[in-house]
């Protein structure tokens, strides 16, 4: 088998990873009702939280980030045992494949999240600092103003600049700079109305829910981590 065939293989079980949503398989277990029709209609994880509760909310995403992480994992494996040839440019389309997975999922009809939380696991795999640095500042936002879209949207600009920095020492870096431009503008557009709320002052803000009643506000609002 050529390197293509492989590297093929390893994109099509990353976006088949990425297409399997915690949130919306939670929803059906848990309660048996669909996220898409609760809350701000979001299968991420903060609408998990606000639907299901803290603890399901965690699962979700602590799944979604895991998935990402896997995803580039099983890549490296297959293509590190199958070629010889340099690995970053391939995992850079397989954190792609899974991050679309995601947003995209062959199950759910291409609707999906919003894919932060499988993001987070692709550079948990691949470039753990600019992570680690971007997760800090996602929490400061988040804590301060109870927005995780804000939180989100701040994150991702800082694994930008923090992936850039990265490169400019060490050029082999390149690849995950590229994958971080994309990731952002990803994220970007999907919190297109987030956004539009945030500057309207309408966003909701982050709330610790137990049961499905309480979260009836958040109906047609934005969710944000996935």
């Amino acid at each position: 088998m050529t390197t293509i065939i492989y590297f093929i293989i390893a994109i099509i079980i990353a976006y088949m990873l990425g297409s399997i949503c915690s949130g919306f398989i939670l929803g059906k277990i848990l309660r048996n009702i669909d996220l898409r029709d609760c809350g701000s209609r979001n299968i991420g994880a903060t609408n998990t939280l606000r639907v299901l509760g803290i603890i399901p909310g965690i699962i979700s995403l602590a799944f979604d980030i895991t998935k990402g992480y896997v995803a580039v994992e099983i890549g490296r494996i297959i293509l590190n045992y199958n070629t010889n040839t340099k690995l970053e440019i391939y995992l850079v389309f397989i954190g792609i494949a899974v991050i679309l997975g995601h947003i995209f999922p062959i199950f759910l009809k291409f609707k999906g999240g919003k894919g932060v939380a499988t993001a987070a696991g692709v550079f948990l795999n691949i470039s753990i600092m600019p992570l680690f640095i971007a997760l800090i500042i996602f929490i400061i936002v988040v804590a301060i103003t109870r927005y995780v879209s804000l939180g989100s949207l701040s994150s991702a600009i800082a694994l930008l600049i923090t992936q850039f920095f990265y490169t400019l020492k060490n050029i082999r870096e390149l690849p995950y700079f590229i994958l971080s431009a994309i990731v952002v503008t990803f994220i970007f557009v999907k919190h297109i109305p987030n956004i539009k709320r945030l500057r309207k002052g309408t966003e909701s803000k982050i709330k610790f829910s137990k049961n499905i009643k309480s979260i009836s506000k958040y109906s047609g609002k934005g969710d944000n981590v996935h």
